[in-house]
């Protein structure tokens, strides 16, 4: 499976989109980008913008 990082990459979104699609912090992000962080929530919240905006980008 693809990390967050490239998923979002391969979206052509900048960590700060990510960031405010999956309401999370800027910084929680580049550690979870980074492999530091163990904050699930955070984690899956990312996942489910990534799938959200990956179908979207499906159905177009």
């Amino acid at each position: 499976m693809d990390s967050i990082k490239d998923r979002r990459k391969a979206l052509g979104w900048a960590r700060a989109d990510l960031a405010k699609a999956a309401d999370v912090d800027k910084r929680t992000l580049q550690l979870i980008e980074l492999e530091q962080s163990l904050d699930d929530e955070s984690m899956e919240r990312c996942r489910k913008a990534l799938d959200l905006a990956e179908s979207q980008i499906g159905e177009a």
